[in-house]
């Protein structure tokens, strides 16, 4: 498999996923590199024939957008840009993250309005075959003008400064370049202000986010229809007929996986005439479960949807249109870079995580309780113990604490940081996205959420397995993975 970068087709999530966590190969299409060539050549003839001030070519940057940069100077203005910028803090992302942000980084510069060089795009991606991945610090961008310095630290190691990682093992750029026989740029005008404005790394914690969420979703779905059963509860709260009355899209669809899964049980099929304990109606975490993960799918959809429309796109200023002549010498300044859209996005699939754990967790506390355990005792302890037994064994008690701690724990990180706007770079960028320390904390908490579901998974299991005889390989469940979960696969699904 080759993922191929072309301006006249877009990438889908799934391809990102497979370049960040599979390494699969990247290749640019031979007409992207001729079309970045051409254009590269209108803009150059056009700033030096005009003598126009063009922010990012012969202008300074920022607030510094006033002061003219003699032409001696222009290769030295991208250079001491991206060393200036290259100061971000922290732990290093993970090498998938980084891969990711590589990507879409070549992806933006070969929609063909940034005026770069083609080189730019086949450096990125040389040294994603290579495996060569720049040690970019987590934090450090504020999410608007870009990602400036986790881009920084990438562009570093493009121009072959900086340490990268290969095969696991820390190197200088420079080294890791002449082994993998690829070329440090010697960056020209607008290609380092090119290569660090837009939000990709933001963009890529968020797009791997919402990848694993979807597996997280349908795990929680499956843990629904486990739970129910051995709660004793009916599957009418799942009926398609029932959910057709009010058709929140995420809600049926959820429901139609738990209604599914639940057919054809015998613990069901036990109690399906009546209520074999005289109650009438489940508690919220399992009568409610439906439209409760449906707001959650709705929510990963549309984060989606948002991302697709982001990663194939043209993000960082200034921007190039054609003028009357069709030739990309229109040097138009504005706000792609800025990381609001993606933002919100990545706090929808916060919300998404932790809406489904908190619910996971209700349920693991239910499993503890004696009271609304439906007879399976204290704290699970099988109910064979002779009361000296049951004594002296806690059970399946410090589960249920694990699992609280770990949703406070998303809970707390679940802080709404786009929010809390902070002016920076003395008042000219004075709205700022806050995106990228939320979209850190997403991806942090990920691990964290499976294991609140695998704790529920874990008490699900105790009564589960010696009344129904029920093993993980029995293939009813295997449509979870299939095409009928229904999920975009592009921005006009």
């Amino acid at each position: 498999m080759t993922v191929v970068i072309d301006h006249r087709t877009e990438l889908t999530l799934e391809q990102v996923a497979a370049v960040a966590q599979q390494k699969v190969r990247v290749q640019v299409a031979p007409e992207t590199i001729d079309m970045l060539a051409e254009r590269r050549a209108q803009v150059e003839r056009f700033v030096s024939s005009q003598n126009v001030p063009a922010y990012g070519f012969n202008r300074g940057f920022g607030h510094n957008v006033d002061l003219a940069v003699d032409a001696r100077h222009l290769e030295d203005l991208q250079r001491n840009l991206i060393l200036s910028h290259a100061v971000g803090q922290g732990d290093h992302a993970p090498d998938e993250v980084v891969r990711a942000a590589m990507l879409l980084r070549a992806a933006s510069l070969s929609r063909g309005n940034s005026g770069i060089r083609p080189v730019l795009v086949e450096t990125l991606t040389a040294m994603l075959n290579a495996d060569v991945i720049p040690l970019v610090p987590e934090l450090g961008s504020v999410g608007a003008s870009g990602d400036l310095a986790p881009l920084s630290h990438i562009a570093m190691a493009v121009m072959g400064e900086g340490d990268v990682r290969v095969n696991g093992e820390t190197v200088h750029a420079a080294k890791a370049m002449q082994d993998g026989g690829i070329q440090p740029v010697l960056l020209e005008m607008k290609e380092g202000l090119a290569l660090n404005n837009g939000v990709q790394f933001m963009a890529a914690l968020s797009v791997l986010a919402c990848q694993r969420l979807k597996d997280l979703l349908r795990a929680a779905a499956v843990n629904t229809s486990l739970t129910a059963q051995v709660m004793l509860a009916p599957d009418t709260y799942f009926r398609p007929d029932f959910h057709a009355v009010r058709p929140h899209p995420g809600a049926v669809r959820v429901a139609d996986w738990i209604w599914r899964l639940m057919q054809d049980s015998p613990i069901r099929n036990s109690h399906k005439d009546f209520k074999v304990d005289g109650q009438v109606q489940d508690p919220y975490n399992i009568r409610c479960a439906a439209q409760v993960l449906g707001t959650c799918h709705d929510l990963v959809s549309q984060a989606e949807a948002a991302l697709l429309v982001e990663i194939n796109s043209a993000t960082d200023n200034p921007i190039m249109l054609p003028n009357e002549n069709g030739e990309y010498t229109d040097i138009v300044s504005g706000g792609h870079f800025h990381g609001m859209p993606v933002a919100v996005q990545a706090y929808n699939l916060m919300q998404a995580l932790s809406i489904m754990t908190s619910l996971s967790h209700t349920r693991s506390v239910r499993f503890v309780d004696p009271a609304r355990n439906k007879g399976l005792g204290r704290d699970l302890k099988w109910p064979g113990l002779s009361a000296g037994e049951r004594a002296v064994s806690s059970g399946m008690m410090m589960l249920e604490y694990t699992s609280a701690s770990l949703t406070n724990d998303i809970w707390g990180k679940a802080m709404p940081s786009h929010l809390f706007n902070i002016s920076t770079n003395s008042g000219q960028e004075d709205h700022v996205s806050m995106g990228t320390t939320l979209a850190v904390r997403l991806y942090r908490t990920l691990p964290e959420a499976a294991s609140v579901l695998a704790v529920e998974l874990a008490y699900i299991l105790q009564p589960w397995q010696s009344a129904s005889g029920w093993t993980p390989s029995q293939p009813k469940w295997t449509f979870l993975n299939g095409s009928r979960t229904n999920w975009p696969t592009s921005r006009n699904a």
